[in-house]
């Protein structure tokens, strides 16, 4: 790469970062930057472009551009020698037609981008495209495996530790449990979102977070914090002149005035709704505008208008349940190479993890539990020349030793030996002592305390670490357990003979 393709590519990351906040200044910038990659021959520079174009035209809803642009993004890839940036520009191919409520071809693109992605490593845009097939599930009223992969995408960002994917996920799949009626999920699922989007600038996300947490609260009938929340929504949206979120908003605000039996408010909320979702194409959005517009009038014994939107309501819900009969029949007709696609990926895939080591992903120093006790016998006969010190991890809950041990192994060196000792305990044999192994056992300790449990859903208490000496270590897991009951009998003795 030259001087001049280097600063070129340096120009074109620096536009990513505002692309939400700055869509047309980007575009305009994004144009320029194709046209110098044409001129100095710059496949990668135009590709880089072109994907950035795209994503503009989304954030502008304009789907039918933002789809030219990334099909001219795809046609580039065969002037490049490899294929980095095809995950992502399967994504954003999704993204359009998601945008254009093209719920199957969505699908089609967020499958093949999950499986680039994996193949390449990509876990932004792994994570982008299973929130995208939840959301095509979610779209198509089949909520159980829409909640089940907005819940691995939250897992999956969660271990990355990329916090503002975590809280996107988050929000989708606050959304999901209220379809499925479960308020109370909601509200917790959002606090996380919340921690995770702290310092994130979206105002979109947080505008989300608290008109989901007012649907969560009017679900629980908590009508006073539901209306706090909504207020709070609202003023987000208004400020920030969020376009998508303004029907979102009128919807909240519009039950909760039906709960206060304030039907005519509610009717003009829903207007003022519909005019804001007519803005975009959304079947799902508008389907449920109607919907409570028909409750609305039905209300109030305006039955004629109740009709008409109900009859609204089923245009739309019977347009997305035709969308959703075309793509099953679409799966049977491509039902044959899918299913030898996928067998090809697997086989491929299962025989990498085979053959393919990476001491990040794999506990390369975990070994059984009879094989740490041999070499604990094995080092105590050396006495004195013993180089070895013992920590033990005790905690009740299973789940936390099992991020114990994720914490350990990382101070592990070729020399060391961790092992599942029993169901509350963990083992570690240091290939070190006196000072050395002290300083290990200080450093465990303080990862163990600062570590934010409460993110993983574990308890807060911390788990019990303790160093030992080789020589003077039991020999036997019972006869640990019998050291540690005597230890703990003496200290109640102490403690009453204090008292």
């Amino acid at each position: 790469m030259d001087k001049s393709q280097h600063l070129l590519t340096h120009e074109i990351d620096k536009l990513r970062s505002r692309i939400e906040s700055e869509p047309l200044q980007v575009l305009k910038a994004a144009e320029a930057c194709a046209d110098r990659a044409y001129k100095m021959l710059y496949p990668e520079g135009a590709i880089q472009s072109l994907i950035i174009m795209s994503r503009c035209y989304w954030s502008l809803m304009d789907y039918r551009k933002g789809l030219k642009r990334i099909r001219e993004a795809y046609n580039k890839l065969g002037q490049i020698d490899n294929d980095d940036s095809l995950p992502e520009i399967l994504h954003v191919h999704a993204l359009q037609y998601w945008g254009q409520a093209k719920y199957y071809s969505a699908q089609q693109y967020w499958i093949r981008s999950l499986e680039q992605s994996a193949l390449v490593d990509d876990a932004e845009i792994q994570i982008e495209s299973l929130i995208g097939l939840g959301n095509i599930w979610r779209v198509l009223r089949e909520y159980a495996p829409a909640k089940e992969t907005h819940e691995l995408a939250v897992k999956v960002a969660n271990n990355r530790r990329i916090e503002w994917l975590e809280g996107k996920a988050r929000i989708l799949l606050a959304w999901d449990h209220y379809l499925l009626s479960n308020y109370i999920d909601m509200l917790s699922i959002l606090d996380g979102a919340e921690e995770a989007l702290q310092y994130h600038h979206d105002s979109t996300w947080h505008a989300e977070i608290w008109d989901f947490r007012g649907l969560a609260l009017l679900g629980l009938e908590r009508i006073e914090d539901a209306d706090e929340a909504v207020t709070k929504a609202q003023r987000l949206v208004d400020q920030n002149n969020l376009v998508w979120m303004k029907a979102h908003s009128y919807v909240s605000r519009a039950r909760l005035e039906l709960m206060r039996k304030q039907p005519n408010k509610s009717s003009e909320l829903l207007r003022l709704a519909e005019k804001a979702a007519n803005s975009f194409e959304d079947g799902e959005l508008l389907s449920q505008i109607y919907y409570q517009q028909s409750k609305v009038a039905e209300e109030v014994g305006d039955y004629k208008i109740a009709l008409e939107a109900f009859k609204q309501y089923r245009s739309h819900s019977v347009n997305m349940m035709r969308e959703q009969t075309i793509r099953e029949g679409n799966d049977k007709a491509r039902e044959s190479k899918r299913i030898l696609e996928k067998r090809a990926l697997k086989l491929i895939n299962r025989i990498r993890g085979q053959y393919e080591y990476d001491p990040d992903k794999h506990m390369s120093q975990v070994v059984s539990e009879n094989y740490w006790w041999e070499q604990l016998v094995l080092f105590k006969t050396q006495l004195k020349q013993a180089n070895y010190t013992v920590i033990v991890i005790h905690h009740t809950d299973g789940e936390c030793l099992d991020v114990c041990m994720e914490l350990a192994h990382t101070l592990c060196n070729q020399n060391d030996l961790l092992s599942r000792l029993s169901p509350e305990r963990l083992g570690l044999l240091i290939g070190e002592k006196g000072e050395q192994a002290s300083k290990v056992h200080d450093v465990l300790s303080k990862m163990v305390e600062i570590y934010p449990w409460r993110r993983r859903g574990l308890p807060a208490e911390a788990p019990n670490i303790e160093l030992h000496d080789i020589l003077s270590f039991p020999f036997t897991l019972e006869q640990l357990e019998q050291q540690e009951l005597l230890c703990f009998d003496g200290d109640t003795t102490s403690v009453k003979e204090e008292q």
